[in-house]
C-alpha cells in the first residue's frame, strides 16, 4: 500500500523534466468526482459513455521514443515500423498509451482516442483492436452478466481480461497518477479507488512488489524486463512539449547487440551509483543501465566489461571513470558561446547543426583553440553572421553613399522599393547605417533614427523572420518558412524575405538564432524541396526586388550581383545612376546584343550589353561615352562588345595584381576564391597586402580543400604481397574485374587525374595514355568522365556546364552522372569547371551546380549511389562507403584499396552462373568455321556440334573444379576445329556436288552421304543441330532421299541459315537470366531498360556489362537474396537452411519452407561459401540430400515455368495457381518470396517483371496484389522459430541480419 500510495503522492516520478500535467491528490479527486459519479448514469450506452469519459488529470503516459543520435522524436508505432522496437515491445507500449488515456504522437503533439489515431495514421490496422481492448482501461468494460460498465480491476476480478495483462495495464494506470474509474474519466488515488471497489489489497501488494507479474515492459538500451514505473523513470521529459520520451541509444539504432558474461551483468545490475549530472542526476542507476546509455559507445561499453572481467579495473573505478565521463559531456554541452544574432549560441548547437564538426569541438573544449580563432573560418561565420545584405546606396554622379531610408527622403527611391529593401535587410539580421558601419534592430534602428516610427510596425513584422513568428495554435516559436506554410503571412512577403535570407548566407533558425546550413534547415522543417523549386526557378514569384536603374524586377541575389562593394567597409552597395540621357531604341538594341564573360564575378555567363553598362566595370564616363558614340553610329554593337570585356579584363588584371592559384585546369584567382567563400575578405586583404604569402595560404586546410580535394582511391594494396599498385595494372593482373576497374578510373578522372600510387604521379586522361598508365583502348571513355572537370558543352548555349547541369539537361546518363558526382562530393566537394575548383555545398547551390533533390539521392545511400563494388565482399557501395574501407599509404598518404586474400582468390569451385559469365566474356576471332572472320564467346562455340554434349560439359566440370584455365579451353577448341578442318573437304558456294546416288537412297546412304559433305564440318550435323526443326529437317532428308533437292540445294539452304543467324547473332544484344539469355529487345519490352539505353547498347556507348550493373536492372535479372542461412547468435556460426535442420536448430517444415522459397526465388544458396545453385547441382553438391530433390525441383518451376496440360505451354507460377495446377497455400507462399526479393519472376523469358508488366501478362492481378497486400493468414506462410510467429517472408526477412562478408540475407537463431 505505501509504495503504491508512494506514486500517488508524485514521489516516484523522479525521471528529469517537469511532469506533464500535476497529479492530483486524493481529496481532490474524490471532490471532482463526486459530481460526476453521482451524475454517471449506468443505462448509458458504451458510446455515449466514451464520449462522455474525457480523459482527465495523471501524468504523461511514455509517449514515444527520442533518437540521441539524431534528436529526432518518433511514435511507439513509427519505431515498430522501422524496427526500432520489436513488434511486443511497441504493443505493450502502445496498449499502455490506450489504456491511460490516448494514443500520442510526439511529433505532432496529438493525443487521441484509438479510432481517431487509426484515421490519422498513428497506429496501423495491425494493431487496432488489440489497442481497443486496451482503451478499454479507460472507458470501461461491459459485464456480461449484468450489462453494467465496470473498471479494469472488476474485469481482472471476474477474468474477462488475462490476469497478466490487466495487470499490466493497471500498472500503468497506477505509474501515470493513479486508477482511471471509467465513470469519471479521471485518475484517482488508492484510497478513493478502495472505496469505489475498483482496487484491493491483493492487486495493491502485486503491484507494490515489481516482480515478474508486474515486469511486463522491456527497455531497448539495456535488454531488461521492467515495470511500467521503472520504464518511465528512464526517460526524459521534452522541454518543449513536456511529453515523456524514451531514449533509445545509437546502438539500438545500429542493432548492435552486445554478449557480455552473466555474472559480470549481474554485478552491473546490482551496483547502484549517484550522479550529480546529466539525466541521471537526483536518482540512483544501476551501472548496468549507465553503461549501456547514451553517453557511452559500445566500443567503450566493451572496454569496461573487459577491464572488470581481467581485473584491471575495479567497479570502483569504473564508476569513477563513468562519472568523469558524463560530467565531462554536459559540461560541453553549456561550455563555449559565440555571439548569434539575438542571442548566445553554444559549440554544441553549432555542431548539431553540423556548422563545426567533431573535431573543431574537440579542440573548443580541450582549448586548444579560441572562440576568436574559430569565428575567422568563413564557413562559421557564414552562419553566424551571414554576408551582408544590401547596406546601402552610392550615387553614382556625387560618390555619396547614404542609407536606403535617406534615399528614399531624397527622392532617390521610390518608397515601395526602399521598403522592401529595409525589411530583406530587418529579415537577415540588423538594418544597417552604410555611413557608419553600424548594425540596429528594429527597435534600435528607431530609436537612432535611422529609419522613421512609420515604419516600425513593417519592420518588426519582417524582423520576426529573425526572432521568430508565434504559432497560435501551440505558442511555439517557428521560423519564418513554417509561419509561411500555416498561412500565418502572405506568400510573395515571406517568399520574399526567404530569398534575402539565402541569398545573404542561409535560412535563419530563430530558436537557435544562427543561420543554418540546407541539409539542416530541411531536417528541422524550416525548407523543403517545393520552396527550394520555388526558389531555384528565379520566375516571378521570387523577383520581388527591383532594380531602379533597369527598371527589371529581380531576385534579391541578382539585384545584390549588381552592387558594389564598398573597399573600407565591405559592405553592399546600390549603385543609383543617371541613365535618363539613354534612349529607348539604344536601350533596346543592347538589350538584344549579348556578351560571353570570360573573367571576373560575371565568368562564365552570358550577359547583355546594357547589363554590362550598369554593372560596376563601366564608370559613368565611360558608359556615356559608349552611348554617345553608338547614337551618332560611330560605334557599332560588335566594337562596344569588345571595349566591354577588355574593360573587364583590364579592370580585372588590377584588382587581382596578378596573384593565382593553381586550379585543376587553370589559374584561380584571389577574387574567384572570395567569390566562392573559399577565403574571406580579410584573408583577400592580407594576400594583396603582402601580409600572408600565397604559400601560406595554400598550406591551410580550409583551403586545400576546395583546391585539391582529397585523394581519391589511388590504387590497390595486395595483402598478401604488401604490393602496391595503379587500377589497370590489377586489371591486368586479374586482380580487378575490367568492369571494377573502369568505374574507379573514371571515378579518379572525375575528381581531378589519374594516379600513379607507385611514383605517387598525377595526370590528365591524355598524359595517363601517353605514360602508359592506362591503355589507349580506355582513352574515350576516361575522357568523358573527365568532363566532370574540364566541363561539358551544353549544346543549347555553347556554354560550359558542370557535372550536375549537364546531368539535369541528359546530356549524359544518370547513373553514370550520380556516380561521378558521388566521388566528387566524397573526396572534397562538387567541381566548378568554369572556374576549376571544388566549391563548398552552399555556393554550388546558389550556381545551379547541386541541388536539394540531387542531395537527398546522395544522402539516401540507396540502389542510384551505390556504383561501386567491393572486390573483397562482393557488395555494392558508395564510392564514400568504399574509401572507408581503403588504408592510408603511409609514404604518399593516398587512399588505397587493400584486395584482401580473400578478394583475390575466387572461390573453390565455381557456380553455374560465373562459369556461363566467364564463358561469355572470353573471345575469340575465328579463322575458320561457321564464324570465320568473326568475334565469338567461348560460350557459343561450346554449344556448336564441335563438341558433343558429353565433352562439352566435361570441359564445364573441369573449369568448375579448377582442373583446366580458360586458356586450356580455347586451345582445345581450337585445335578441334583445326583438325575438323584437315580431315574434311571445305564446299565453296560455288561448289557443285555431284553423287552417284541410286533412284531411291536408304535411311543409311542419305546419312552417309550427308556426312561425308562438308560445310566446316558434316551437313548431317548441320541438319541435327538446333538451326533445323525436326519437321524442317525430315522433310529435307526425305526430299533428298526422293532426288527431289540436290545435295548443293542443302548446302545453299544451310550456308542462307547460318548467315542469317550470325547476323542475327551480331545484332542481338542478351544479357544473363535466370535460366536462359535475355535479348535487349525483351528487356525494353518489360520496361526494364528504356529506349535511350537500348540505342546506347547498339551504338557501343554501353556495354552489357555497364547495364548489368544499373541497379534499376540488376534487381530485375538477379533481384535481392532470399534467406540464405542460419546465424547462430551464441557461436556466431553461419550455417545452410539443410545443415541447421539436420543439427536441429530448425524444424524440418520450417527448414523445407525456407529452401522452397530459395528454389523459387532462383537459386539454393550455401551461405558460407556465397556460392549458389540449381536444384540439381545443389544436390550433387549436397548442399541438400536427395530426398528433397523432387520437392525442391517442384517449387524450382516457378522459376524454369509449368507446363500448361493443356496447351503445352510454358506458364508462370500465379498463371498455375489460376489454373488450379499448385496447392493454393503452396504457390501464395512462392509467390510472396518472389515479390519479397525483387519481383515476379517471367519464366518465360526468365527475369524478375516490374509489377505492371506482370499485370499485362497476366502473370499477377488485382485479387492476389490484395492477398499479399493484407498480410493475413493466407500469406503468413513462414515461421519465426524465435517468436513462435507465422509471418510473411518480407517480415521474416526484416528480421534477418546481413552478413558483412557477403553481404546475405541470414536467419538469426537467438539462444532460448
Amino acid at each position: 500500500m505505501a509504495n503504491v500510495n508512494r506514486v500517488q503522492n508524485g514521489e516516484a516520478s523522479a525521471f528529469i523534466g517537469e511532469q506533464c500535467c500535476s497529479v492530483s491528490t486524493a481529496d481532490q479527486s474524490q471532490q471532482s468526482l463526486g459530481p460526476a459519479a453521482k451524475s454517471s448514469d449506468p443505462g448509458m450506452d458504451l458510446s455515449q459513455k466514451q464520449s462522455f469519459t474525457i480523459f482527465q488529470k495523471g501524468e504523461c503516459s511514455i509517449a514515444g521514443l527520442l533518437i540521441h543520435s539524431t534528436n529526432e522524436k518518433m511514435s511507439i508505432y513509427q519505431a515498430k515500423v522501422k524496427g526500432l522496437l520489436q513488434p511486443g515491445t511497441a504493443m505493450m507500449l502502445l496498449e499502455a498509451q490506450a489504456a491511460t488515456g490516448f494514443i500520442i504522437d510526439p511529433v505532432t503533439e496529438q493525443k487521441l482516442s484509438v479510432d481517431e489515431a487509426l484515421q490519422e495514421g498513428i497506429i496501423g490496422t495491425d494493431v487496432y483492436d488489440k489497442l481497443v481492448s486496451a482503451e478499454k482501461g479507460v472507458v470501461g468494460y461491459k459485464d456480461p452478466y449484468t450489462g453494467d460498465l465496470i473498471s479494469l480491476f472488476e474485469a481482472l476480478k471476474k477474468d474477462l481480461v488475462v490476469r497478466s495483462h490487466g495487470i499490466r495495464l493497471l500498472e500503468a494506470q497506477i505509474a501515470t497518477g493513479g486508477i482511471i474509474d471509467p465513470f469519471s474519466g479521471q485518475h484517482i488515488s488508492v484510497d478513493a479507488a478502495y472505496q469505489r471497489g475498483i482496487f484491493d489489497e491483493e492487486i495493491n501488494k502485486i503491484l507494490s512488489d515489481p516482480s515478474d507479474d508486474t515486469r511486463g515492459f522491456f527497455d531497448p538500451n539495456t535488454q531488461e524486463n521492467l515495470s511500467y514505473l521503472e520504464l518511465k523513470q528512464r526517460c526524459v521529459t521534452d522541454p518543449k512539449t513536456g511529453l515523456c520520451l524514451l531514449i533509445v541509444t545509437d546502438k539500438v539504432v545500429k542493432g548492435i547487440q552486445l554478449h557480455i558474461d552473466e555474472k559480470i551483468k549481474a554485478v552491473f545490475k546490482k551496483t547502484l551509483v549517484s550522479l550529480k549530472f546529466g539525466r541521471f542526476r537526483d536518482r540512483k542507476a544501476t551501472l548496468w543501465e549507465i553503461i549501456n546509455s547514451e553517453y557511452f559507445t559500445a566500443d567503450q561499453t566493451k572496454e569496461f566489461v573487459g577491464k572488470v572481467k581481467t581485473g584491471e579495473c575495479t567497479i570502483e573505478t569504473i564508476i569513477t571513470n563513468l562519472t568523469t565521463t558524463i560530467e565531462q559531456t554536459e559540461r560541453k554541452k553549456k561550455g563555449v558561446m559565440f555571439h548569434g544574432l539575438r542571442r548566445k549560441v553554444s559549440a554544441q548547437q553549432l555542431l548539431e547543426s553540423n556548422i563545426i564538426n567533431e573535431n573543431l569541438f574537440q579542440k573548443l573544449d580541450k582549448g586548444l583553440t579560441t572562440t576568436e580563432e574559430v569565428l575567422q573560418l568563413q564557413s562559421v561565420k557564414r552562419y553566424l553572421k551571414g554576408t551582408c545584405s544590401i547596406a546601402g546606396v552610392l550615387v553614382e554622379s556625387t560618390n555619396e553613399k547614404m542609407s536606403i531610408y535617406q534615399a528614399m527622403k531624397k527622392n532617390l527611391l521610390m518608397p515601395g522599393t526602399a521598403l522592401i529593401l529595409l525589411e530583406a535587410q530587418a529579415a537577415t539580421g540588423f538594418l544597417i547605417d552604410p555611413v557608419t558601419n553600424a548594425k540596429f534592430t528594429v527597435d534600435e534602428a528607431v530609436n537612432n533614427r535611422l529609419v522613421s516610427a512609420d515604419l516600425h510596425r513593417k519592420l518588426l513584422s519582417a524582423e520576426r523572420a529573425v526572432t521568430g513568428y508565434k504559432d497560435p495554435y501551440t505558442g511555439n516559436v517557428i521560423s519564418l518558412f513554417q509561419a509561411l506554410k500555416k498561412d500565418l503571412i502572405v506568400k510573395d512577403h515571406g517568399i520574399r524575405l526567404l530569398e534575402a535570407q539565402i541569398a545573404t548566407g542561409g535560412i535563419i533558425d530563430p530558436v537557435n538564432s544562427h543561420r543554418l546550413p540546407v541539409d539542416v534547415a530541411y531536417q528541422r522543417g524550416m525548407f523543403d524541396q517545393e520552396m527550394n523549386k520555388i526558389l531555384s526557378d528565379s520566375s516571378d514569384d521570387t523577383k520581388g526586388f527591383f532594380d531602379p536603374n533597369t527598371k527589371d524586377n529581380l531576385t534579391y541575389l541578382q539585384l545584390m550581383e549588381r552592387c558594389v562593394m564598398e573597399p573600407e567597409t565591405g559592405l553592399c552597395l546600390l549603385c543609383l545612376r543617371d541613365l535618363r540621357y539613354i534612349d529607348n531604341q539604344a536601350i533596346i538594341a543592347f538589350q538584344k546584343a549579348t556578351i560571353s564573360i570570360k573573367k571576373g564575378k560575371f565568368e562564365g555567363r552570358a550577359m547583355s550589353i546594357w547589363e554590362c553598362l550598369n554593372s560596376d566595370y563601366i564608370t559613368d564616363i565611360k558608359r556615356r561615352e559608349i552611348v554617345q558614340e553608338f547614337t551618332s553610329k560611330k560605334l557599332t554593337i560588335e566594337q562596344i562588345i569588345t571595349i566591354i570585356i577588355n574593360t573587364i579584363e583590364e579592370r580585372e588584371h588590377r584588382t587581382q595584381t596578378n596573384i593565382t592559384v593553381d586550379g585543376f585546369r587553370k589559374k584561380i584567382s584571389l577574387t574567384e576564391l572570395l567569390k566562392s567563400e573559399i577565403i574571406d575578405s580579410q584573408t583577400f586583404e592580407e594576400v594583396q597586402t603582402g601580409n600572408l604569402t600565397v604559400t601560406n595560404l595554400l598550406k591551410r586546410s580550409s583551403v586545400q580543400k576546395y583546391l585539391e580535394g582529397d585523394s581519391s582511391i589511388a590504387g590497390v594494396l595486395v595483402e598478401s604481397t604488401n604490393e602496391k599498385m595503379s587500377i589497370y595494372q590489377a586489371m591486368k593482373k586479374n586482380l580487378l574485374m575490367p568492369g571494377t576497374a573502369l568505374i574507379l578510373l573514371e571515378a579518379q578522372a572525375a575528381t581531378g587525374f589519374l594516379i600513379d600510387p607507385v611514383t605517387n604521379a598525377k595526370f590528365t586522361v591524355d598524359e595517363a595514355v601517353n605514360n602508359r598508365l592506362v591503355s589507349a583502348d580506355l582513352h574515350r571513355k576516361l575522357l568523358s568522365a573527365e568532363r566532370a572537370v574540364t566541363g561539358y558543352k551544353d549544346p543549347y548555349t555553347g556554354n560550359v556546364i558542370s557535372l550536375f547541369q549537364a546531368l539535369k539537361k541528359d546530356l549524359i546518363v544518370k547513373d553514370h552522372g550520380i556516380r561521378l558526382l558521388e566521388a566528387q562530393i566524397a573526396t572534397g566537394g562538387i567541381i566548378d569547371p568554369v572556374h576549376s575548383h571544388r566549391l563548398p555545398v552552399e555556393v554550388a547551390y546558389q550556381r545551379g551546380m547541386f541541388d536539394q533533390e540531387m542531395n537527398k539521392i546522395l544522402s539516401d545511400a540507396g540502389d542510384d549511389t551505390k556504383g561501386f563494388f567491393d572486390p573483397n565482399t562482393k557488395e555494392n557501395l558508395t564510392y564514400l562507403q568504399l574509401m572507408e574501407r581503403c588504408v592510408k599509404d603511409p609514404e604518399t598518404g593516398l587512399c588505397l584499396l587493400k584486395l584482401t586474400n580473400k578478394g583475390v582468390k575466387t572461390q573453390q569451385i565455381y557456380n553455374r552462373v560465373e562459369i556461363e559469365k566467364a564463358f561469355r566474356d572470353e573471345v575469340i576471332t575465328m579463322t575458320c568455321g561457321p564464324f570465320k572472320g568473326k568475334t565469338v564467346s567461348v560460350w557459343e562455340l561450346l554449344h556448336l556440334e564441335y563438341f558433343t554434349e558429353e565433352k562439352r560439359n566435361e570441359l564445364i566440370a573441369k573449369y568448375k573444379r579448377k582442373e583446366i584455365n580458360m586458356k586450356t579451353i580455347i586451345k582445345i577448341i581450337t585445335t578441334t576445329i583445326e583438325q575438323t578442318q584437315t580431315e574434311t573437304v571445305t564446299v565453296t558456294t560455288s561448289n557443285t556436288v555431284t553423287c552417284a546416288v541410286p533412284q531411291l537412297l536408304t535411311a543409311e546412304e542419305v546419312e552417309a552421304a550427308l556426312r561425308k559433305e562438308i560445310v566446316c564440318f558434316p551437313v548431317w550435323c548441320f541438319l541435327h543441330s538446333q538451326l533445323f526443326t525436326e519437321k524442317k529437317r525430315n522433310e529435307l532428308l526425305e526430299k533428298y532421299r526422293n532426288k527431289e533437292i540436290e545435295l548443293e540445294t542443302i548446302v545453299k539452304l544451310i550456308r542462307t541459315i547460318i548467315e542469317g543467324t550470325q547476323t542475327q547473332k551480331e545484332t542481338s544484344i542478351t544479357f544473363l537470366g535466370f535460366r536462359s539469355e535475355i535479348t535487349a529487345e525483351e528487356l525494353v519490352e518489360s520496361k526494364i531498360i528504356d529506349e535511350q539505353t537500348f540505342q546506347d547498347l547498339q551504338t557501343g556507348m554501353k556495354t552489357v556489362q555497364d547495364v548489368s550493373e544499373l541497379e534499376s536492372v540488376k534487381v530485375y535479372l538477379q533481384g535481392s537474396d532470399s534467406i540464405a542461412g542460419v546465424l547462430v547468435e551464441s557461436t556466431n556460426e553461419k550455417m545452410s537452411i539443410y545443415q541447421a535442420m539436420k543439427k536441429n536448430l530448425l524444424m524440418p517444415g520450417t527448414a523445407l519452407i525456407l529452401l522452397e522459397a530459395q528454389a523459387a526465388t532462383g537459386f539454393l544458396i550455401d551461405p558460407v561459401t556465397n556460392a549458389k545453385f540449381t536444384v540439381d547441382e545443389a544436390v550433387n553438391n549436397r548442399l541438400v540430400s536427395a530426398d528433397l530433390h523432387r520437392k525442391l525441383l517442384s517449387a524450382e518451376r516457378a522459376v524454369t515455368g509449368y507446363k500448361d496440360p493443356y496447351t503445352g505451354n510454358v506458364i508462370s507460377l500465379f498463371q498455375a495457381l489460376k489454373k488450379d495446377l499448385i496447392v493454393k497455400d503452396h504457390g501464395i507462399r512462392l509467390l510472396e518470396a518472389q515479390i519479397a526479393t525483387g519481383g515476379i519472376i517471367d519464366p518465360v523469358h526468365s527475369h524478375r517483371l516490374p509489377v505492371d508488366v506482370a499485370y499485362q501478362r497476366g502473370m499477377f492481378d488485382q485479387e492476389m496484389n490484395k492477398i499479399l497486400s493484407d498480410a493475413g493468414d493466407d500469406t503468413k506462410g513462414f515461421f519465426d522459430p524465435n517468436t513462435k510467429e507465422n509471418l510473411t517472408y518480407l517480415q521474416l526477412m526484416e528480421r534477418c541480419v546481413k552478413d558483412p562478408e557477403t553481404g546475405l540475407c541470414l536467419l538469426l537463431l537467438k539462444s532460448k
